[in-house]
This record gives C-alpha cells, sequence and structure tokens, in this order.
C-alpha cells in the first residue's frame, strides 16, 4: 500500500507542478564546532547555545567538577581546569578531553559515563545522573558551545555594567507619534503608519492586498487555528461591504475556538504538560498530573474572554491572594502555571525551573542564567536571583488539591471507584506491615546481627553477613533496610552502645552500658521501659558478644507476639483515627520494623508517606501500590471532579546566596524583592508572605518595561510569523534591536492604556493594510530584504502541529467542537476527534510524531517553535491512517457526493481542503490523473465506495476490540488511552487517492 501511496504522490505532484519536498522554508544551519586553534577568540554563539551552557553545564560543572579541576581555586588533578574556556579546550595532561560535535570519541562522555574502568570521573562511585550525562552528551554533540571567553584572574564577562543597564527593552515604554507618510491612502490604521514610513525610507513600497479566499484563510487560521468552511468563504466573497472584513474578525475573536487556539501559544510560554518528566519519581509524587488540565482550561477560557492581560500574569502568579477568589474558585486554576513544570528531586532545581519559566514567559529574561554567577550580559546580579529564590523557597504545595466548579454527573460511580482502590491501598499497607513485622520478630536477633554486620563494612563482617543471610534465609526487604542507626534512638540506643566495645574487652566493658541502661537514658534521651526491662536481670558475665546482647532483643520481641497481632487487627478495623487500650511503649516496639496505622488515617497522601517509610527494595512504592491507579482514576474519569494544582505560602524565609550555586556553600541572605534593573536602586523587599502577589503586582505592571512589549512581539510574530525582536523569549542585551521600535512601543502603550486587551490589538493589526497584503514576492526587494523584516509583502507561513492535525479532523467532518476537559492522546488509534490542544503532553516521552512536527518542547518556556522539513512530515501524510482517513472522509461528504460530473467532483475537494476553486489546469490534471488510474486498472472505475463487506467489517472489529489497559503498578508512565473505531482499513478508490495526494502538497501546511 505505501508504494501505491508513494506512485500516486508523485502522479498528482509531477502532473500540478507540486514539488512537496522543497517547501520555501529554509531549515535554520547548524552552528558550526568550535575550532581548538581559535580557542582565544570570542565564540560565536546563539542564544539558545549559551542557555544550554548557562543553564544546564556550568552549573553540573560547578557542582560536581570544580573542586578537582578550578584555576580559580588552584586545582588542577591531571593537569585539567574546567572552570575557563581555555582550560576546557586545552585538556590535561593526556590532551583533549572531548571532540567538539563528537561525543563518541570524546573521553569526557566516556568518563562521566564509567564506560571505562579505569577513566571514572567523577570518582569514588559519584556517578553523575542519567539527565546530567545526557545534558554533557548533547552539549558535546552541538559542539561544546562555551560563552565564557576570559581566564580566571582575568576581568569577568558581566551584564552589570551601565551599557548593559541603557539597553532598550529596560528603558520605559514611549507612546511615539505616530509618523507622516507619504502614500497616504495606503495606510488605515497607526499600524500601517508605522511600516510605511520604514519601507519609504528605503525606498521600498508594500505589496497588494491579498484576494479574498487568501486573507480569509489567513485570518481563521490566525484566530482559530481552522480552515475556512466553503460557507464561510461563499459569505465572505459576497459581502462586497467596506466592513466584510472586520466582520469577519469580530467573529473569529467571537469564537470559542480563538481561545483554543491562542491559549496554545500561552501554554508553550507556560510550558505546558500533563506530567512531571522526572523519570525515578518517588513514592510521594505522582508522575502524571491527574489535573494539569484545568489550568489548560483556565487559560483557553481567559483568552475567550479577553481577560485584561495584567490580571491574567496575576492570577497564574498569585490567584490565592487575590480578592473574591473566594467566591470564584475556578480562578485558582491558574496556579498550574507554577506546578505544571518539571520536577527534580532536589527542590532547588525545581525553584530554578519555576523562575526560568516566569522570567522567559512574561519578561523574555533569562534570569535563571544568575543562579550561579551574576549574569554575563545582562543586568541582573546573583542576589537578584536570590531574591526570587526565596519567595519560591516560601511557596508550598498542599497536598489537598481543591475541587473548583460542581461535581460531574458520574461523580457517585467515581467515589465508588476510588473508594475500593483506597481501600485496597489500606489493605496492600496492612498486608506488607503485618507480613514483615510477624518475619521480623520471629527472627529479631538474626536480623539485628546482620544489620550490625553490615555497619562494620569489612571482610570478615561482610562474610558473616551474607552466611546469616543463607543460614536464615532473611527476607531483603527486611535486611537492606533495617534502620539502627542512631545512637540515641528509644529502641536500639543500647544496642548500638554494646556495638562500640571493642571484641577483646566486650565482657570487660558490658557492665558499663548496664548500668546505663538502668538508668532509663542513653545519651540524655529515654530508653523504652520494655528494652530496660529486658535488660534488668542481665547479668554482665553472661555477655560475650554482640550474639548474646541480640538474642536479648530476639527474645523480647518474640514475647510480644500476640499484643502485636492484635494491635495491628485492631489498626486495619480502626474507625477512629486513635487506637485505645494500648501501652504506648509496647506500641513502639510493635511499629518496628514498620509502623501500623489506623486505617481512617491511611488516605492516599498520607500512604504515600508512610509507604516511603517501610523497609523495601528501592523504596518504590509503585511496585506495590496502587497511587498510579488512583491517579489514572482521576485523569480519566467522566466523574473525577476538577481540581486546581494550587500554590501556597509556607513559612517566609529569605535565601541566602548560593556561592558558584552551591547549596552548601552559602552566602549573604537578601531579602524578597523584584529585579534593581526594573524596579530601580530603591526597591523595596516585599513584605506580604512569600512575596508572590507583591511579585505579581510588579511583572504586570505598566511600569515595568519588559512586560507588555514582551506580549506585543508575541502577538505581531504569531500574525506575520516573526517578531519585531526575533528571540521570543529573551528580549535582553544579546537579543536584536527590534525591526520597528517606535511601532512596538506604540502598540504596547496602546496595549496598556486600552485596558491590556488582547483582542483590541488582534483587531488593529488585522485591518491594518500591511496585515492584508499578498505574500506575492519582489526580486528587487527580495534582494535588499531578504528576511521581509521591513515587512513589503506578507510572510507564508507554515501551519504548526494542532493546527495541521485539527484541519485535517475538520475536513473528515469528525472534528469534536467541545470545549475543555481531560486530556486525550493525539497519535495513537483509535485516534480523538477532540482539538489538539486538548492532548494528553507527556513531558519525559513527547510522541514522535509530534516531534517531527516542530511540537513545543514542554520542558521550558518555548513562545517561538522551530520550523523544519523533514522526510518524516511527508510520509506522515502518505502513509498514516489518519491521512488515509482524511481522503476517504472527504469524498464521503455531501459536496462531493452531490457533485454530477468529474468537475464538480474536483471542485468539491478543491473547496474543502484548500478553501477555494481549482484552476482549469488543476480540474485537467485530476482528469488525467482519474483515467490513466482506470486505464491501467478498469476495474478501479467502479470500485466500491459504499458500506464495508462482511470480510471488511470483521476485520474492523478485530481492530476495534478494547485492548488491556497497562496496571499503574508500571508507574502510571503510560499515555491514556481513548475508546472509539479504528480508521477503516480496505483498499482507496481513484477519488479517495486522489484526495489524499493533495494532502501531499505544500498547500495543505502553509498559509499566505
Amino acid at each position: 500500500m505505501n508504494n501505491r501511496f508513494l506512485a500516486t504522490a508523485a502522479i498528482i505532484a509531477a502532473a500540478c507542478g507540486i514539488n512537496w519536498a522543497a517547501a520555501p522554508v529554509t531549515p535554520t544551519k547548524a552552528p558550526e564546532a568550535p575550532a581548538l586553534a581559535v580557542a582565544a577568540a570570542a565564540p560565536q554563539l546563539t542564544t539558545e547555545q549559551t542557555q544550554f551552557f548557562e543553564g544546564k553545564i556550568r552549573p553540573l560543572l560547578t557542582a560536581n567538577c570544580y573542586k578537582c579541576h578550578s584555576a580559580e581555586q588552584g586545582k588542577a588533578k591531571g593537569g585539567l581546569t574546567l572552570d575557563t574556556r581555555e582550560g576546557l579546550l586545552k585538556g590535561g595532561d593526556n590532551g583533549s578531553i572531548f571532540v567538539p560535535g563528537d561525543p563518541a570519541k570524546s573521553k569526557l562522555i566516556t568518563a562521566v559515563s564509567y564506560a571505562d574502568a579505569d577513566l571514572q570521573m567523577p570518582p569514588k562511585g559519584e556517578k553523575l545522573g542519567e539527565k546530567e550525562i545526557a545534558d554533557l552528551t548533547a552539549w558535546v554533540k552541538m559542539g561544546a558551545p562555551d560563552p565564557r571567553i576570559t581566564s580566571a584572574g582575568g576581568p569577568k564577562l558581566t551584564g552589570l555594567t551601565d551599557k548593559a543597564r541603557a539597553h532598550w527593552a529596560y528603558q520605559p515604554v514611549k507612546n511615539p507619534e505616530v509618523p507622516a507618510v507619504q502614500n497616504k491612502a495606503w495606510a488605515r490604521t497607526p499600524v500601517d503608519a508605522f511600516v510605511l514610513a520604514k519601507l519609504e525610507e528605503s525606498g521600498m513600497k508594500p505589496s497588494p492586498q491579498a484576494n479574498k479566499e487568501a486573507l480569509l484563510r489567513r485570518a481563521t487560521f490566525d484566530l482559530i487555528g481552522l480552515a475556512p468552511t466553503p460557507e464561510e468563504l461563499r459569505a465572505f466573497v459576497q459581502d462586497l461591504s467596506p466592513t466584510a472584513f472586520e466582520k469577519v474578525i469580530d467573529r473569529l475573536l467571537a469564537s470559542p475556538h480563538y481561545g483554543e487556539r491562542w491559549g496554545r501559544y500561552w501554554l508553550d510560554s507556560a510550558r505546558y504538560s500533563d506530567t512531571s518528566g522526572n523519570e525515578k519519581n518517588n513514592s510521594k509524587e505522582d508522575y502524571r498530573y491527574a489535573h494539569a488540565w484545568t489550568y489548560r482550561d483556565y487559560v483557553i477560557q481567559s483568552f475567550n474572554q479577553d481577560k485584561p492581560y495584567d490580571q491574567f500574569l496575576k492570577e497564574q502568579i498569585a490567584a490565592d491572594q487575590l480578592p473574591g477568589v473566594d467566591k470564584d474558585p475556578a480562578r485558582l486554576a491558574a496556579l498550574g502555571f507554577m506546578t505544571v513544570g518539571k520536577r527534580f528531586p532536589n527542590p532547588n532545581d525545581t525553584i530554578d525551573e519555576r523562575i526560568d519559566a516566569l522570567g522567559k514567559s512574561t519578561m523574555a529574561l533569562t534570569v535563571a542564567c544568575a543562579r550561579c554567577h551574576d549574569h554575563k550580559f545582562d543586568p541582573i546580579p546573583t542576589a537578584d536571583y536570590y531574591s526570587l529564590h526565596g519567595i519560591f523557597a516560601s511557596t508550598v504545595e498542599p497536598a489537598d488539591k481543591p475541587m473548583i466548579g460542581q461535581p460531574p454527573a458520574a461523580y457517585s460511580d467515581f467515589l465508588q471507584k476510588l473508594t475500593q482502590l483506597e481501600q485496597k491501598n489500606r489493605d496492600i499497607y496492612c498486608n506488607y506491615v503485618e507480613t514483615k513485622s510477624a518475619e521480623f520478630r520471629a527472627k529479631a536477633s538474626t536480623y539485628l546481627l546482620t544489620s550490625l554486620y553490615y555497619r562494620k563494612n569489612n571482610t570478615e563482617a561482610i562474610k558473616k553477613r551474607n552466611e546469616l543471610i543463607a543460614s536464615s534465609k532473611l527476607d531483603r526487604d527486611l535486611y537492606q533496610n533495617l534502620r539502627i542507626v542512631r545512637k540515641e534512638d528509644n529502641l536500639f540506643g543500647p544496642l548500638m552502645r554494646f556495638n562500640e566495645l571493642p571484641d577483646g574487652k566486650f565482657a570487660e566493658q558490658a557492665k558499663s552500658v548496664l548500668d546505663q541502661i538502668a538508668t532509663g537514658k542513653i545519651i540524655r534521651r529515654p530508653i523504652n521501659p520494655l528494652v530496660v526491662a529486658a535488660f534488668k536481670d542481665v547479668s554482665p558475665d553472661s555477655l560475650h558478644s554482640m550474639q548474646d546482647v541480640a538474642e536479648i532483643y530476639g527474645k523480647l520481641f518474640a514475647s510480644i507476639e500476640p499484643k502485636a497481632r492484635e494491635y495491628q487487627r485492631a489498626c486495619r478495623t480502626a474507625t477512629t483515627e486513635k487506637i485505645e487500650g494500648f501501652d504506648p511503649n509496647l506500641v513502639e516496639l510493635i511499629n518496628c520494623p514498620a509502623e501500623a496505622i489506623p486505617a481512617p488515617l491511611l488516605d492516599s497522601e498520607r500512604l504515600k508517606t508512610a509507604a516511603a517509610l517501610l523497609p523495601q527494595q528501592n523504596n518504590n512504592a509503585y511496585q506495590r501500590f496502587l497511587f498510579a491507579d488512583i491517579n489514572e482514576l482521576q485523569l480519566t474519569h467522566p466523574g473525577a471532579p476538577a481540581r486546581a494544582m494550587v500554590v501556597t505560602d509556607g513559612p517566609s524565609r529569605n535565601s541566602p546566596i548560593f556561592i558558584r550555586g552551591e547549596a552548601q556553600n552559602r552566602g549573604p541572605i537578601v531579602p524578597h524583592r523584584f529585579l534593581e534593573i526594573l524596579a530601580g536602586p530603591n526597591r523595596q523587599p516585599f513584605k506580604g508572605g512569600s512575596g508572590r502577589l507583591d511579585l505579581a503586582n510588579a511583572i504586570a505592571s505598566k511600569d515595568n518595561p519588559l512586560t507588555a512589549r514582551v506580549m506585543i512581539n508575541r502577538i505581531w510574530m504569531h500574525h506575520f510569523g516573526e517578531g519585531f525582536v526575533r528571540t521570543a523569549d529573551d528580549m535582553g542585551v544579546q537579543s536584536e534591536p527590534p525591526s520597528h521600535p517606535e511601532l512596538i512601543d506604540y502598540l504596547a502603550s496602546r496595549f496598556m492604556n486600552e485596558g491590556w486587551s488582547i483582542k483590541k490589538i488582534h483587531k488593529l493589526i488585522m485591518l491594518s493594510a500591511a496585515y492584508q497584503q499578498s505574500s506575492d514576492t519582489n526580486p528587487a526587494f527580495a534582494l535588499k530584504d531578504p528576511g521581509n523584516r521591513l515587512l513589503w509583502r506578507a510572510n507564508l507561513r507554515r501551519l504548526d502541529f494542532e493546527a495541521i492535525r485539527d484541519t485535517m479532523l475538520q475536513f473528515t467532518g469528525k472534528l469534536d467542537p467541545a470545549i475543555g476537559g481531560k486530556p486525550v492522546n493525539l497519535t495513537d488509534e483509535p485516534y480523538s476527534n477532540r482539538r489538539s490542544v486538548y492532548g494528553y503532553i507527556d513531558r519525559g516521552n513527547v510522541p514522535e510524531l509530534m516531534q517531527q512536527f516542530d511540537f513545543a518542547d514542554p520542558d521550558m518556556a518555548n513562545s517561538k517553535r522551530t520550523t523544519t522539513i523533514v522526510p518524516q512530515q511527508a510520509l506522515f501524510f502518505m502513509n498514516s491512517p489518519m491521512s488515509v482517513d482524511v481522503a476517504r472522509k472527504v469524498t464521503s461528504r455531501p459536496e462531493f457526493l452531490a457533485a454530477t460530473d468529474d468537475a464538480g467532483r474536483v471542485r468539491a475537494i478543491y473547496q474543502v481542503l484548500f478553501q477555494r476553486a481549482p484552476r482549469p489546469e488543476e480540474v485537467r490534471y485530476a482528469a488525467e490523473f482519474y483515467n490513466a488510474k482506470v486505464t491501467a486498472n478498469p476495474q478501479l472505475a467502479s470500485a466500491r465506495t459504499g458500506p464495508a463487506t462482511p470480510a471488511e467489517k470483521q476485520m474492523q472489529r478485530k481492530l476495534n476490540k478494547p485492548q488491556p489497559k497497562p496496571q499503574g503498578k508500571r508507574g502510571g508512565k503510560q499515555t491514556i488511552q481513548n475508546e472509539g473505531e479504528f480508521v477503516e482499513r480496505r483498499p482507496l478508490t481513484v477519488w479517495e487517492e486522489y484526495a489524499q495526494a493533495l494532502l501531499f502538497t505544500n498547500e495543505i501546511a502553509y498559509v499566505n
């Protein structure tokens, strides 16, 4: 079938003069690897390369390498220093440590991967984590870009200069006068005057207006991410009034699909995902976010409501502290901005991720680059970073996520299933505790001796330990995880004191320990009275070794067996949170090595904490409990209520500066406050709790010169293909000057003064003649301004993944128009008919199809996606079941079925796929294609287009057979599964092949 698709594509492409591989977008050339011979020269790096080094590589080197390889600290083991670019490139005594662009040949990667037993760094088994190794490998592969250009001891690169502070983006927003232009008739809005002034200054003029079909397609994709329908196109073409296009804009802005389109753009900036991305998730944190979708829906709703942008930002940072939130708890979902990011085992890394996301998404400022040192380019000192660090360190996530909105209709069924899973979890916990505790009490002396041998960690002790494990058939969970390490422990303090006695003088010194036990205290801590009683009548002469001491403990634990079982049964069946009638000292013994907890206290959150304390291999509760099943139920069950992923203020604390980013190397403490470059040198510390509300007000302020400019730049980018500044997430010193500095300020000023309304800015831009230009090129202008920075024509733009997929569903007539709801699987059969914005996003495993179509990386703010052309994109249209289904459904639409001749059928297909009528030559090419196919195979002329045959239906039933869902015990990392029908499998008719071949063309994937 694939070969036939390829042949069909070739025929249509040749007939129509189409070359789908030669799309008019040039992939960005990869940066060349830095050469060793020019180590002293300043490296020419992209902003992304610099941020990768500063955000990932420098902190890694600082934390793991500088203690042995730092010129600044005078340490150069093996002749290697890593705190300068020159030292890194020079290598050590054995030469270079890496080959730029080739990780496989780089000693650095070999060393950190522990691939060579004789070359392991860091040494002593302190191997880097998989993510850190992957970052180093990616860095070497991209050519090891390193922005450091000075040796240690020399002048340091810094952004704390007057020149950096004078950068245009840090100056107050101005409201410039609208410039005078010569061609006044062309300028319809103030936007046009600014654009035309630049063109006239360069001796250029704008292009003619686009035709109505192109203009409607452009506007519809821009505002709702879908193609116009044939009916909408006819209505617009027939409307000859001067306000026809304005009416189109008003209709599209009022559409609920507007929020889906523009909400997705913000979700890119907010690094939205439905998972934590932490592959090594512990027992206290689910890999999947069951309620991230409520933040996504909040964003969509906010855009549909045209919520003032300043209010939109404030809610995402501090909704819990804003007035009126008690009466409108749905606003709490905005706090998902803080919580849907990536998680890390180190809480400081999670805080850094949030600072980075906040800085880039709201102000296009790379604040996180100041984590380890003053920012190298922008005027952001490390102290300012740790002022923000203190705000986030004073912010906590409560375990209880508040319900927002009314419970769904199926809520009772959800509660029933949830109750069943929680009961199973309680039973698993109680069974585990009872089984492990009984095993320990039966062999307590042996387990204690095994643990003590393990602490000695010498050859003889390890040998004895292994012999005990084998001869007594000890439980691995217990002997590996028994906690008796503290000398001041109520139960095992005496055991640890005996263990300190030298073997040769054990009997001689045992009396002193027995005398101490008799006092009832060990190192100023009370000893459990039952332990004191167990040693009361012990004669010093009877104690010759730790074997004798362990046996006393063994008898004690064996003696409580009946009471232990009784207490554990009482906990399992308890209806109150406290168990009466048991001596607390006895309970302390019973709860070794695993705590029995009354059933009413064993809700999911308490269970996660308790499970982490159980003696179990790898400390991974997902291997045993049903937390992932509960999480999946909350994520997928239609009756699961919507909950907000909120944050709240914890104890307020100021952070110290971490010298070189090292948490253990602490400098001065800094207060919670805003960035000096934006708030001025006399800024005051924040006083309200964590400071989040003060931070939100400082960011969403008219006095902040970045916030409005950044949003205007992105709105312009999505309408024109490029922003005034092309780095949408970095408007700092390293960014290029804006193409139209006066226009960006004019729009930013108007944006703020007109209530921060995004929809008003849309309308102002789209009513301009600049927006409505055709995309036809002018060879002379193309030579003068090849990047079209002066906007002498409209840019030809490639559609993103969501627009392509949603439009394909629109072609089938099956696109689900419902707004909001839980996530769906976008890429696997059975396919969902929901819009792509509702897709389940796993930041740890973004589906390959989405990556091939340049989906935003959810690990960080990505306000501007890359645009590439790769063969896999064409292969998707050729071979995917979704593409086949689109072709089949297009030729089943009423417009096609109502056509009375071949020309009518071609017109119907073109109206649906391209929103225009076919040109005469295209009708002729279609007829030639049809005739050629039928001539080669006459049976195709009568190919069936009706219902499937019984054999085909049987095949379809097999495909539609529900597949068993992976169990949550696998860690809850698998993607969710849709319910529905699989794509119909049968040969395509000639017209279906023709429709699919048209899907291969550039016109499907581009808007002009």
